[in-house]
Order: structure tokens, then C-alpha cells, then sequence
């Protein structure tokens, strides 16, 4: 807003005051709207309507009252705003018309003067000429003194013409503060997010509103609000109101619902609502993406326009739709992403109250897709826990929260994709201890889960109460001990080591993973110092006979009846003294041909 020098007073006053005006009535009229809906949730009690659509109402109603509130402080604060404005305008504008005239008669005078003075010099100089003698010489000097009167009256009418020009520039600024301070623009209010620069400064200074705006035009929000305190996540979302969780979750489901320190049941609401709206999108594309009068083929007529990038969408699609078929009662969505491929973890019990809680994290192979195998074998591991521990309530995470690497021998085998997931479970935990410090916490992982979160497990501020190891791909170098974990206690269990072409049952994966990969360390070896427990000594269920953690015979590491599950569900319930211990091995059949051939030279 710059200033005419020449035209200090420059503006429409009526027009600015027309506009404060407008605005004032615009907060009375949301006021009265926001009094409306405050009478109707009164009305609306427990003795004439009762049931979920009431508490749906309640809901969408509270959240509307809050905005509607909000919005008319905000027309309020722009009326204001623009009145003062005004009133500053018109002071200029008035001050602008006293200068004018003083500077007019200053201006006449001294036209006057210097004509006058003129004159007088003339008769003063013809008197001295005929020697007369007359008061010439005197009028000359007081008008001189008149003219001098003058000009200090015109230099005093534009250094007062500087200063009114200064006020306008002043009142113009302060125009534009007060119409892009935090109670006229909220969010966008540049005096509100100066220095928010972190997750803990926006919880701090911006309200429910003000982060649903600003989720629609900051696309780094997601990234700030992640780098949060989940302690102090965990306070400010229990100090909202049922609606302001409400506006937060609607308008930003992908943030809410992976924010670490928001209650569980409140992530999986936005977790769901997000994973819908990622479904639909996808199949749009999808179908923006065909053209022709078919689909039936790929590539020419009738095809895709870009079968990479559709082809891409159909496999994203595909693990979104795994994560849904495998969404049921009794479960909550408590992580997605919104990759490719996409990553989420499913939680079977509730988290918010569970005492013991058990994160599941799988090997090579996993993904989204197959989400409902994995979320099963996390219902076994709960339902095995109920047993060994009813008097406890359980939950266990179906973890599948880093991109693992790929069945073959060549991902598995480096440890590039456990170091790229292990800072996400870390995460995970971390958030989780921060949230509930008062439930025990376990870690479950199976082949080369084993290597992520072993990781997980040695980064700083991580702390679980167990660790528990199956079928284990091998830990890296630097974790040769059980003390380099950061696990009260830890456990480790491992069937008979078999190579794929013996005929004898057990594990025919895991020695691999362990003896040709970047990650050798064998957690049921003697000196790495772990509990080692059974999983095939035929004592305390069925004994394992596969890498897998379910079979079509039931004798996977998580199948239910198993050895394996039992001692899982024991150490992960706080009774691992009682699982049965590990079988020592003898060779098998295969195993001893290979051995005497190879001591009788063959």
C-alpha cells in the first residue's frame, strides 16, 4: 500500500467504511448461525433421541459451532480492522486540508510582500535620487521581515506535510498488520507462523482451524507435525474437543493418522477415511487412464495410453485393497503411507487400552497385498497370548511398515531394505512408549524381520520389554550380543537348519540367510546369549517342519498348536521362564551322507 506524496489524504473513506460495515454484518449473521446450532445440540438430549445417529450429529454439530465461531472472530477482526483504517484515512485526509490552507495563504502573503517590497524599493531609490526623504526604506524592511515570516511558514507547512505522509505510511502498515494478524487470517497469519517452524511450535500456537487451513495450502505440514514430541502430541490431541479431533481427522486424515502420540482409535478412523479416498483416486486414474472402446489388452487399441504408470496404479491398487479385505471388527489401521507400494500396520485389539502390546514385524516376501496373511498370523499370536495371559488384555500389530525385500536370494541377502525400515519401526515404537509408558511392549519379528528390527532395537530412545526372534535371516555384525539390544529380555527360537533339497523336515531358509549375507549373526547361537527356546522338540505343541510362519499343515512358526506360538505367546507375556527349551540337533540323514562323504575324501 504506497503513499501519493503529493495526495497524503488519498482514498475512499466511505468505501472503507462500507466494507468494515459489510463484514460486522457478516460475524453477526455467523453468530447467529453458530447460536443456532448451539441450541440444536442442546436440544438434541439423550431423552428424545438416542442412538448413533445422534452421536453423529453431535459430532458434525460441535465441529460446525467451532468454525462457525472462529470464522465470525475473524469478520470481526477485519470490520475492525478496516473502521480503524478509516479513521485513520479521514484524520489524514483532515489534517491534508488544514496544510492546503495555510500553504495557500502562506503563499499569497509572500506574493504580496515580495510585490510590496518591490514597490517600496523603487520609491526608496528615486527619494535618495531627488534627495526627498520619505518611509520607504522602512516599509522595505518590514516587508522583507514579512517575507522572511513567510517563507518559514511554507517551510513549516511541508516539514508538517512530510510528517502526515509518514502518518499515512503508518497507518497503512498498521492496516495490514491487523488484516494479516492471526485473528483475521488464522493460519496464514504471517505474526502466527513466524518461527513455527517445527511440529511442537504449531501445536503450540495454532488452533484445530487454523491446522485444517493450513493443511490445505502447506504442503510441508505433514513433514513438520511428524517432527512433533509424541508426549506432547499425546497432551494437545487429549485437550481437544470431540469436534476439533473431528475437523482434523476430515481434513487431514493421511497427517492424523500416522501422527505419533494421537489416540489409536482416533489414527485408524483417519486411516480408514484416507485408504477410502486413496481407492477411489486410484481406480479414477485408472480409468482416466483407458481409451478406446475396450480394455482388454494392453498396448495398442483398446489398451492403456501408459501401461508403466497403470500398471503401477493396478499394483498400488492392489496392495491398497489387500490392506481393506483384511480391515475387520476388532481391528485398527493404525499406520498407512501413500506410496508405492503402499505400507500400512493393522493392530488386532485396541491399543489405546491394551496392557500388553506386541509388534509383529515380517521377512522377505511381505507386503500390503498379502496383508491378511500376516494380520492373521498376528490374530494367532493374540489369541495364543489370551491363554498363557488371561487375565491381561492384548493387542498385536500386523507390522507392515517398511518395504521388504523381495522372495530371491539377492535382496535378502544385504541389509539395505532393514536399514532403510528399521528408522520407521523405530518410530513406531518410540510413539507408542511415548503414548501408553504404562503397557509392556514387545517386539516379534520372523526371518529377515529379525534384521529389521534388531536395527530398530539400537536406535536411540527405543526400549522394549521383549524381543523375540524366529526363523531368524541373521542380525548384522554390530549386534553380536543380546545386551546390544535395547530389550529387557530376548528371546530366540529356531527349527532344524535344513538345505532345500534334504527330504527331512525344518527351517530350509534361514542358515542361508544367515551364511552367505551381510548379516551372519545367529541369535540362538551359545555366545550371542539370548533364551533360546524350542519349536520342534515335540513338547508343548506341534514342532515346526518350515521357514514359513503358516503352512497348509499347520506347522509354521505362528501356526496355532504349534511349540513355536506357545513359547512366543509365553515369552511375550511376561512367563519366559516357562518356555520349553531348544532341541540340539542331530544331522539328518542327508546331513550325515554329506558328512561321511566328506570325511572319506569323496
Amino acid at each position: 500500500m504506497s503513499v501519493d506524496a503529493a495526495d497524503p489524504g488519498r482514498g475512499d473513506v466511505g468505501g472503507i467504511t462500507a466494507a468494515a460495515s459489510l463484514r460486522a454484518s457478516r460475524a453477526r449473521t455467523l453468530r447467529t448461525a453458530h447460536d443456532q446450532v448451539t441450541a440444536a445440540i442442546a436440544e438434541a438430549s439423550p431423552e428424545v433421541w438416542t442412538g448413533q445417529s445422534r452421536e453423529a450429529f453431535i459430532v458434525g454439530a460441535t465441529a460446525l459451532a467451532a468454525e462457525l465461531s472462529t470464522l465470525a472472530g475473524q469478520a470481526d477482526a477485519e470490520a475492525s480492522a478496516l473502521s480503524t483504517y478509516a479513521q485513520g484515512v479521514q484524520s489524514i485526509k483532515d489534517e491534508q486540508a488544514r496544510l492546503e490552507l495555510r500553504r495557500a495563504d502562506a503563499t499569497a502573503d509572500l506574493a504580496l510582500y515580495k510585490r510590496q517590497k518591490r514597490t517600496a524599493d523603487i520609491e526608496a531609490t528615486t527619494d535618495m535620487a531627488i534627495g526627498a526623504s520619505t518611509d520607504a526604506q522602512e516599509r522595505s524592511a518590514t516587508y522583507a521581515d514579512w517575507i522572511a515570516q513567510s517563507e518559514a511558514d511554507l517551510a513549516a507547512v511541508d516539514a508538517a506535510w512530510q510528517n502526515l505522509v509518514s502518518d499515512r505510511e503508518a497507518v497503512n502498515r498498521a492496516c495490514v498488520a491487523a488484516l494479516t494478524a492471526g485473528d483475521v487470517q488464522g493460519a496464514l497469519a504471517p505474526s502466527r507462523l513466524r518461527g513455527a517452524n517445527t511440529g511442537d511450535a504449531l501445536l503450540e500456537r495454532l488452533s484445530a482451524t487454523d491446522l485444517a487451513v493450513l493443511a490445505r495450502t502447506d504442503p510441508d505440514l505433514a513433514a513438520k507435525l511428524m517432527s512433533a514430541d509424541p508426549v506432547k502430541v499425546r497432551d494437545w490431541w487429549a485437550g481437544l474437543g470431540e469436534g476439533e479431533r473431528t475437523v482434523l481427522i476430515q481434513a487431514m486424515p493421511s497427517i492424523i493418522g500416522n501422527l505419533e502420540g494421537v489416540a489409536y482409535s482416533d489414527r485408524d478412523t483417519a486411516n480408514r477415511m484416507w485408504l477410502t479416498q486413496q481407492i477411489t483416486q486410484i481406480e479414477d486414474d485408472i480409468d482416466a487412464g483407458r481409451f478406446g472402446a475396450t480394455a482388454s489388452s494392453y498396448g495398442g487399441a483398446g489398451g492403456y495410453q501408459n501401461e508403466a504408470a497403470v500398471a503401477e496404479m493396478l499394483e498400488r491398487l492392489r496392495g491398497l485393497k489387500g490392506i481393506q479385505n483384511a480391515l475387520a471388527p476388532g481391528r485398527q489401521l493404525i499406520s498407512l503411507t501413500g506410496g508405492s507400494p503402499p505400507l500400512a500396520a493393522i493392530a488386532i485389539g485396541n491399543m489405546d487400552t491394551a496392557q500388553n502390546v506386541t509388534y509383529a514385524v515380517p521377512g522377505m516376501g511381505s507386503s500390503a497385498e498379502g496383508m491378511g496373511d500376516w494380520v492373521e498370523s498376528a490374530r494367532n499370536v493374540s489369541a495364543a497370548q489370551g491363554l498363557m495371559a488371561p487375565g491381561q488384555t492384548h493387542a498385536v500389530v500386523a507390522w507392515i511398515g517398511y518395504e521388504a525385500p523381495p522372495v530371491g536370494p539377492f535382496g535378502v541377502l544385504g541389509t539395505d531394505f532393514a536399514r532403510e525400515g528399521a528408522p520407521h519401526l523405530g518410530t513406531a515404537l518410540r510413539g507408542f512408549e511415548a503414548t501408553r509408558p504404562d503397557a509392556q511392549l514387545n517386539v516379534l519379528a520372523h526371518s529377515y524381520g529379525t534384521t529389521t528390527a534388531s536395527i530398530a532395537l539400537t536406535e536411540p530412545g527405543v526400549h522394549v520389554d521383549s524381543f523375540v526372534s524366529i526363523g531368524s535371516a541373521g542380525l548384522t555384525p554390530s549386534i553380536d550380543e543380546a545386551s546390544d539390544l535395547h530389550a529387557d529380555q530376548v528371546f530366540a527360537g529356531q527349527a532344524n537348519d535344513v538345505w532345500a533339497i534334504d527330504p527331512a523336515p525344518g527351517d530350509k531358509w534361514a542358515w542361508f540367510g544367515r551364511a552367505f549375507s551381510d548379516h551372519p549373526v545367529n541369535p540362538v547361537g551359545d555366545d550371542f546369549g539370548a533364551k533360546t527356546f524350542g519349536v520342534d522338540t515335540g513338547k508343548g505343541g506341534t514342532s515346526v517342519t518350515d521357514h514359513g510362519v503358516s503352512t497348509p499343515d499347520g506347522t509354521g512358526y505362528l501356526d496355532p498348536g504349534t511349540e513355536s506360538l506357545r513359547n512366543v505367546a509365553l515369552a511375550t507375556t511376561g512367563r519366559g521362564d516357562e518356555v520349553t527349551p531348544r532341541l540340539d540337533h542331530e544331522p539328518t540323514l542327508f546331513q550325515q551322507a554329506i558328512i561321511n562323504a566328506s570325511q572319506s575324501g569323496y
